[in-house]
This record gives C-alpha cells, sequence and structure tokens, in this order.
C-alpha cells in the first residue's frame, strides 16, 4: 500500500480525518497537510474528496455529491496506511467519529491530534475513540515527530496488541 517517492524513500499514505465546515477548521488541516507531506502521501477530503457545498453550488444533486464523497472518502481510507483523526472542539466530529471506526476496522494504524484541551466528558473522549487510537498527540510538533520515527523504520508498521 505504501508507496516510495524518487529516490525510493518510504511514503505512506495518510488519511487526514478532521472537521471541515468552517474556514478555520479547513485552513488548519491545509497547513497541517503541508507539514505532513513533507513525510507522507496525504489525502484530505476538503482537497481530494470534494466538498457537498461546493458541488450542490455548482449544480449536483445533493444526493449525487453525498455519494460521491462518501465513496472518495472510504476508497482513499482503503488505500491508506495510517489515519490521523484531529479530536479538537468540544466534542469530536461525526465524520470524523465514522472515518476512524472504519479505518480502525480496517486494521490501520490511527492516531490522534488533540491541540484543544475542551472536552463534554470530564474523563476526556469517549472510550470507542480512545480505544481505536494508538495514540493522542497534543501538538503538531510532536504528531510530525512520531511519523518522521515511523517513516525512518523504513515502513514497518507497528502493529496494535491483536493485530
Amino acid at each position: 500500500m505504501s508507496k516510495t517517492d524518487y529516490q525510493g524513500h518510504y511514503r505512506p499514505r495518510v488519511y487526514l480525518a478532521g472537521p471541515l465546515f468552517s474556514e478555520a477548521e479547513r485552513t488548519f488541516n491545509l497547513r497541517l497537510t503541508e507539514v505532513l507531506e513533507e513525510l507522507t502521501e496525504v489525502y484530505l477530503p476538503q482537497r481530494d474528496g470534494g466538498l457537498m457545498s461546493e458541488m450542490v453550488t455548482t449544480g449536483v444533486p445533493s444526493h449525487v455529491a453525498a455519494c460521491r464523497v462518501f465513496r472518495r472518502d472510504m476508497d482513499a481510507i482503503r488505500k491508506s496506511d495510517y489515519l490521523i483523526a484531529i479530536l479538537d472542539g468540544r466534542a469530536i466530529d461525526e465524520g470524523v467519529a465514522f472515518e476512524l471506526g472504519i479505518a480502525f476496522s480496517q486494521a490501520k494504524q490511527c492516531v490522534g491530534l488533540q491541540t484543544d484541551s475542551r472536552r463534554l466528558a470530564i474523563w476526556g473522549n469517549n472510550p470507542m475513540i480512545t480505544g481505536a487510537l494508538e495514540a493522542v498527540f497534543l501538538s503538531v510538533d510532536d504528531l510530525i515527530e512520531w511519523i518522521r520515527a515511523s517513516v525512518m523504520m523504513k515502513g514497518l508498521r507497528l502493529t496494535r496488541s491483536g493485530s
């Protein structure tokens, strides 16, 4: 599944799952993607799968747009090596939660990025979210350092216990 660049370096495929409904969210996702693409190939749903709102604005019927987004994103998760879930906000975005569940069920390596300390529950994230994540990073720098170490391991995936 993973690819190599023109110099033969391991380039894992990352699916970046994050909320994408505000300009601030989309901007954060794009900036994070730019950093991640120094080490990986990134599928960013808002860029690579399309936004429903833009499709509908151009005349695509909403049910057709929804089907396109769903199929493109599911195909990208299937092809990915890793899923990075952005967990910021009072509650985790429902699309992110769904994508994480799909990736976990396909034995993808899943990690979270949570730069926001707000949580609805005093114990933190929902156990169905934390149970699917190998790690949760509190900064972009820590996430990038983990990816860099993973890439330097020449693409050998760290496996979840029981996998």
